[in-house]
């Protein structure tokens, strides 16, 4: 990723942080990754976690990478319930800021998905978009288990840290030769493999199409107070079967 210097100069702020990183990468005996730049980020704003949400062609959002717990735990959660600063972040196309995920004006943006993600351990959560014009291309997400309040200094190199994830991608994608993320859909499944397999079940056993059949995955990971991955683990495993409503016929 040498081009990146190259490209932005060594005296502009994507210059100066990518020199930052190769010479911390060579310290710490690492390549200047995808996840080594989040996880740098992570340190630098002072959270815990992070994790980066990345855009497919049909603006899919997915999990590309997570540091800590909470990294992998809140964007599954935010999937569950339905809501919360990654789904606003992605759709808006802007920064979404949440100091204390247990404060007043949180619990009213999020009503289902603030709570929970307090009782989960993350107390503040910060979405930065990777975008350019209309190119969504995910978020960088920090989270941490303590109300948080960044100041400006730490705000701007954040989104500093954001649009260099975002070269590095698009950086990835033209060597691949693969296209560029377009606008961000309607549909918000940070899933893996055993999710999608698993709503492949549901929709079947339901005799249904894979969204009511997602929802229903959805809504009994919620009313068990389970993680989606789990529900989705024993439907795989058959050890959980879903069954007509009588009350739809």
């Amino acid at each position: 990723m040498s081009t990146i210097r190259d490209e932005w100069g060594e005296n502009s702020s994507l210059g100066r942080l990518w020199a930052t990183l190769t010479a911390l990468a060579g310290e710490r005996g690492r390549a200047v990754s995808v996840e080594f730049v989040c996880a740098v980020a992570a340190e630098r704003f002072g959270t815990e976690a992070a994790c980066l949400i990345v855009t497919g062609p049909k603006g899919v959002a997915e999990l590309h990478s997570s540091i800590g717990e909470l990294g992998h735990r809140i964007p599954e959660l935010e999937v569950t319930v339905g809501e919360g600063p990654i789904r606003d972040s992605l759709e808006l196309g802007s920064p979404v800021l949440s100091t204390d995920l247990d404060a007043e004006a949180a619990l009213r943006r999020w009503p289902v998905f603030a709570p929970l993600a307090a009782e989960a351990g993350a107390r503040a959560c910060f979405a930065f978009p990777l975008a350019v014009g209309v190119v969504r291309a995910g978020v960088l997400v920090l989270l941490h288990g303590t109300p948080l309040s960044p100041g400006p200094a730490s705000l701007r190199e954040a989104l500093v840290f954001a649009d260099l994830v975002l070269a590095m991608l698009m950086g990835e994608q033209v060597a691949r030769s693969g296209p560029v993320p377009g606008p961000v859909g309607d549909e918000f499944p940070i899933v893996g493999p055993e999710v999608h397999q698993a709503t492949g079940m549901v929709a079947a056993q339901l005799d249904t199409d894979l969204e009511t059949a997602f929802a229903r995955l959805r809504a009994r990971a919620f009313a068990d107070g389970r993680r989606l991955s789990e529900v989705a683990a024993d439907v795989v495993a058959r050890r959980l079967r879903f069954e007509p409503d009588p009350d739809l016929r």
